[in-house]
């Protein structure tokens, strides 16, 4: 799904994973004040957000983001974008103590969809008709501006007029009609015809991105780092929730999707155009609207879980009439693009207005049973009443889902609950600041690794978008996201009430493990070598298992209590050791790598997922700080400090590191994966998450005088730090093991950081940030000057090869 050359690229990924965040943001507005007028405040904000994002569908159709110096004026407008999702928690209410919020949200927006517009005109300066388009363009812009910025000024008291929240909310969303009506009448940005496949991945990935913060929000549904007690009714609910996201996802990337990207092929020039323009842009919101009011009611209905009295009816209005506004966008979808209605969305339309009275009675849970009940019917309809036609429509869009390369949707859905899994790690060594929770949240974080490698083998071996492999996918992501709810009492649950958390966490596990050689044995039928090799790899496996569950119970026989139990330490310990020693009891080179480019997009996948979490972490830092100078320059500095890790590994080493898996063959291949990307890209991963740690903690004190909280400081620092070098030493592994050399500038650039540790630790705090990032753009820009033949080489490989 996410491809180099010709689809999405790895740097437009990321740019969406920071909409996640401003997603995730939108939908803590509305929960803060959950009431109509809060609901309908946030659906306003999320019209400008879907707004702004799609000004850069439309750039990157044209100019590849990737290339030459746009990476670094992404990420300039990356960091306004960010900026403006941190203002969103003020865009209507100004926190005293800082900056006028609400003018800081409408400044962002404006300079973010201004920086999309300049950029286009500036690569269309030879082309009169793009040109002329992208003049147009401006309209929408310049007739909303004036509007935006007096909503802002009255909300900030600037001006010193009264006027009813009502009435600003009017004028907002005066705003986002013209933004939306005169786009209409002045057209679109981009090329004279639109390339398909990257407009279609485009939207897809968009679509993905809403489902993840649907994900997240059931997940932060008992807060971030939460230690509550994890209950039966909790579990359950959970798990129909992500049934529910589920099948609303099921429901898209099963035929809309291809059948749309059909659909655009067909036509061509302004026709094409305007099909994109209606199908994508227009209907898209609705989906994406409805996905996020459906994020309102889950963080709802799971909060509410244990309590007798049914959900309030906002509540429940957001949890069935989100799934509602969703299916009547993708109704009217397939009817622009496919020109048909009716089959299972329109059935589950029927189903849910006749079933949200009866929801209306019952608790919380039974209310989420009765919609995951509901929306299964969709799925089932189309398998069995309306068998025929979706079998023939089927068959009509093989062409399209025959051409699919990449990442398929069931690993991007999946990888998505690593995001919210992550976050949770941080948090998990964030509660406890000190060595022992440094190690406690690293183990944490082996032990998801592996699971996810785990997957990550047998998504290459299992190519399919089959019922079976999507059922798998969606029920592991169900027990990730219950582990990931377990994290902060992993090793030990201070509550005696409901199931205890070391139990929870392991038993998740175990069930995963089983999930994952159920399915792996399927895809050997017919290969006894693989099903012995499988049967040697269950061996450690299960052996892990046993350690992780001894674990949970042994200190509790012995009357070893609390967390920082060496017997639970050392049983983890020995868990991981077991996994990633298990490989070498079996044959890797029987593990066939069939397609070089899917498996190095596969790991450049979770790094992104990494890279994306390290944002979110560091604007949550700062959710209940007012908007000030030092925010801004704090959220700037943690955007460009991630942006730098990007490039270290996406600007050469994931190209040279799939050109070198590609070159090899047979189990060659499958070692160079194994100890290429399974080992050695755990340390990036962990260097990332150390990163976020560091930038987490560093914002969080960015308010604090000197000298207060100096032990919280220093443990900023050195993550940031440590952080930062141990993902270099990963990707100088990486590069070791791939090209076998090293890169000298890279070995210079980690001994300087490891040198400015003790010399940077009296500024500890924004000081040591914006000093680690300066160094870090300084190596780079030396390194990309050094690199200039390699790359030309890798990125196009009639270059004949020279060294760096």
């Amino acid at each position: 799904m996410v491809a180099e050359s010709g689809g999405v690229t790895r740097l437009e990924l990321f740019l969406d994973l920071v909409f996640v965040y401003a997603f995730l943001n939108v939908t803590t507005l509305a929960t803060i004040n959950f009431d109509l007028y809060g609901i309908v405040r946030a659906l306003l904000l999320l019209a400008l957000l879907w707004r702004c994002w799609v000004s850069y569908a439309w750039l990157s159709n044209s100019i590849r983001l990737d290339r030459g110096i746009m990476p670094m004026v992404a990420f300039g407008l990356i960091a306004v974008i960010f900026v403006l999702g941190v203002a969103i928690q003020e865009a209507y209410v100004d926190r005293p103590g800082g900056l006028p919020g609400p003018f800081v949200f409408v400044l962002g927006y404006l300079a973010a969809r201004a920086g999309a517009l300049l950029v286009a005109m500036v690569y269309a300066r030879s082309d009169p008709v793009s040109r002329r388009r992208i003049r147009r363009a401006w309209l929408p812009l310049f007739g909303a501006a004036p509007l935006l910025l007096l909503t802002a000024l009255l909300a900030s008291r600037l001006i010193d007029v009264e006027l009813h929240p009502w009435a600003r909310l009017g004028l907002l969303f005066l705003a986002v009609l013209l933004e939306y009506g005169s786009g209409v009448l002045t057209g679109v940005v981009g090329a004279h015809d639109l390339p398909v496949r990257h407009w279609v991945e485009r939207h897809s990935l968009i679509v993905m991105v809403a489902f993840g913060e649907t994900i997240i929000s059931v997940g932060v549904s008992r807060g971030i780092g939460s230690t509550e007690p994890i209950t039966w009714a909790l579990v359950l609910a959970i798990l129909l929730s992500v049934s529910v996201v589920g099948v609303l996802w099921w429901t898209y990337f099963d035929l809309a999707r291809f059948a749309a990207e059909l659909a655009l092929e067909r036509v061509s020039g302004a026709a094409r155009l305007r099909l994109a323009r209606h199908a994508y842009t227009f209907l898209h919101l609705p989906m994406i609207g409805g996905l996020i009011l459906l994020s309102f009611g889950l963080k709802e209905a799971v909060g509410a879980v244990g309590k007798p009295a049914p959900l309030p009816g906002l509540s429940l209005l957001a949890l069935y009439g989100g799934v509602i506004l969703y299916l009547l966008g993708l109704l009217a979808f397939e009817g622009r693009t496919m020109h048909i209605v009716g089959r299972g969305p329109l059935l589950g339309l029927v189903l849910l207005a006749l079933g949200t009275p009866v929801a209306a009675q019952v608790p919380a849970l039974a209310a989420l049973a009765i919609l995951a009940g509901l929306v299964a019917v969709l799925v089932l309809a189309d398998r069995t009443l309306f068998r025929g036609r979706h079998e023939l429509l089927h068959r009509a869009i093989q062409p399209a889902v025959q051409r699919a390369v990449g990442v398929a949707p069931k690993e991007l859905f999946f990888d998505l609950v690593f995001v919210y899994a992550f976050i949770q790690v941080t948090s998990l060594m964030a509660a406890d600041p000190t060595w022992h929770g440094l190690v406690r949240g690293l183990v944490v974080l082996a032990v998801l690794w592996w699971v996810w490698n785990m997957f990550a083998w047998l998504s290459s071996a299992l190519r399919t978008e089959g019922p079976e492999a999507r059922l798998v996918f969606v029920a592991v992501a169900a027990n990730i996201l219950i582990i990931a709810i377990a994290i902060p009492v992993a090793f030990y649950d201070p509550s005696r009430v409901g199931l205890y958390g070391p139990l929870v966490f392991a038993t998740c596990y175990g069930v995963v493990r089983l999930l994952h050689l159920g399915s792996f044995w399927v895809v050997a039928r017919g290969n006894p070598d693989l099903q012995r090799q499988l049967l040697l790899l269950a061996l450690p496996g299960g052996l892990a298992i046993l350690l992780l569950l001894s674990a949970a119970l042994l200190p509790e026989l012995v009357g070893v209590r609390g967390p920082y139990s060496p017997l639970r330490i050392a049983l983890w310990l020995a868990a991981v050791a077991v996994d990633f020693g298990g490989r070498y009891l079996v044959n890797v080179r029987q593990w066939r790598i069939s397609s070089a480019s899917y498996w190095a997009e596969r790991f450049g996948l979770i790094i992104i997922v990494a890279l994306g979490e390290a944002i979110i972490s560091t604007g949550r830092a700062v959710a209940d700080q007012p908007i000030s100078a030092l925010v801004v320059v704090g959220a700037i500095l943690g955007t460009a400090l991630v942006a730098t890790l990007w490039w270290v590994y996406f600007d050469v080493d994931a190209i040279a590191g799939e050109r070198a898996v590609e070159a090899a063959t047979g189990g060659d291949r499958s070692r160079l994966a194994a100890d290429a990307y399974t080992l050695l890209h755990l340390l990036m991963v962990a260097g990332v998450v150390l990163v976020s740690l560091g930038l987490d903690q560093t914002l969080a004190l960015v308010h604090q005088k000197p000298g207060r909280h100096t032990g919280l400081a220093a443990l900023a620092h050195l993550a940031l730090y440590s952080g930062v070098i141990l993902y270099l030493i990963g990707d100088q592994a990486f590069w070791w093991r791939t090209r076998h050399g090293i890169r000298p500038i890279r070995a210079i650039t980690t001994l300087v950081f490891v040198a400015l540790v003790p010399l940077t630790a009296p500024w500890a705090g924004l000081g040591s940030l914006a000093v680690l990032v300066a160094a870090s753009i300084i190596f780079l820009i030396v390194e990309a000057v050094r690199t200039a033949q390699l790359r030309r080489v890798l990125r196009d490989p009639l270059v004949s090869e020279a060294g760096p």
